[in-house]
């Protein structure tokens, strides 16, 4: 029996990997609804039990190399994302009588496809650009009057055989170019940085005292591992080191950071290379030494094009965790569109 749906928001606790898309020929002036979208479902799952894609037969078997363990094919659903606040659990959201029974498209924060094996689910999540939700359109929420519907951001969660078929079906269906969204180390920091200043402003916008801001980064933040690699010759035995620091030192290396002259905006990076080179001697500021990956209570954020947020410790409303997460996502959404590194 396939593994039951959980009504936990779809974008925490899975590890996804990024990928960049070109705005979706739809060739419709209205934005993609759940009746349309449930159409897709159904020629996708066409392909994954055996159709063909090109005139090639695509169909994933779950004997195939790499697959042994999914069982057969159960369900394929395409449906809108609403936003975190109006999220109930996928069985919910349902089309009756070819009507949407769901939220209207401004709640919706793009679209999740799940596939349902006999012993797995995997899913993959459109996101739309904040700023297009946003605006004012005469033609329809994120779409131009060139029938193009733009969902700069995939995130996936898949092996590959299944995310290549995805992604061809993608690229097919709506005329699409999708690639792997690596990250530059330095976007990796940027948004460390960043995260620790979000969740340090209250849900009013002001700056929380001191004491608070110490208090919120302990306790969403946590334990911070750094995982460094080398640009050195592949002859070389050192690949990576990675250290940690504590929930209650994190605090304090920030504070230095803001001591030291000219930190602007990376007080952690700043205090963090005066720590590294003192007691390991190690330059971070050195072209070859790479900040690869940091992870914490919150996220994990990889330069391989990975990543995973974390479901809030806290049901607190007044909690800055959810707005600070969101804001990492639309910031690797305005990257995926070429946009400059983070969006504010």
């Amino acid at each position: 029996m396939a593994p039951q749906s959980q009504a936990i928001y779809p974008l925490y606790d899975v590890t996804y990997t990024l990928h960049r898309v070109s705005p979706l020929h739809t060739g419709n002036e209205t934005p993609l609804n759940n009746h349309t979208l449930s159409q897709h479902a159904r020629k996708f799952r066409d392909i994954l039990a055996g159709d063909v894609l090109r005139g090639v037969r695509v169909g994933l078997e779950p004997e195939d190399g790499g697959l042994p363990y999914m069982g057969s094919l159960q369900t394929v659903a395409w449906k809108l994302l609403p936003e975190e606040d109006l999220w109930t659990a996928p069985d919910e959201t349902e089309i009756i009588n070819n009507e949407d029974t769901t939220m209207g498209l401004s709640a919706s924060r793009g679209h999740i496809i799940t596939i349902t094996y006999e012993k797995i689910v995997y899913n993959a999540i459109l996101l739309r650009d904040p700023e297009e939700a946003q605006g004012d359109s005469v033609v329809g929420i994120g779409v131009d009057n060139n029938g193009f519907e733009n969902f700069p951001l995939l995130l996936t969660k898949m092996p590959n055989a299944l995310r290549d078929t995805f992604i061809e079906f993608l690229s097919t269906t709506f005329d699409s170019r999708i690639s792997l969204l690596e990250l530059p180390p330095s976007y990796i920091t940027t948004v460390f940085e960043k995260y620790l200043a979000y969740i340090c402003v209250g849900e009013d916008a002001d700056p929380m005292d001191a004491a608070e801001g110490s208090r919120s980064i302990r306790n969403i933040i946590g334990v911070v591992t750094i995982f460094i690699t080398f640009d050195l010759p592949d002859t070389s035995s050192l690949k990576q080191v990675s250290f940690q620091i504590s929930a209650q030192d994190l605090p304090r290396i920030l504070g230095l950071g803001k001591r030291v002259p000219a930190s602007h905006d990376s007080p952690f990076l700043e205090a963090l290379s005066i720590y590294v080179k003192r007691h390991m001697a190690l330059d971070l500021k050195h072209e070859k030494v790479l900040i690869s990956r940091i992870a914490c209570d919150a996220f994990v954020l990889g330069a391989e094009g990975k990543i995973k947020t974390f479901l809030p410790a806290t049901t607190d409303e007044e909690s800055p965790q959810p707005r600070a997460t969101k804001r990492l996502l639309n910031g690797l959404i305005h990257l995926a569109k070429g946009n400059s590194f983070l969006h504010e």
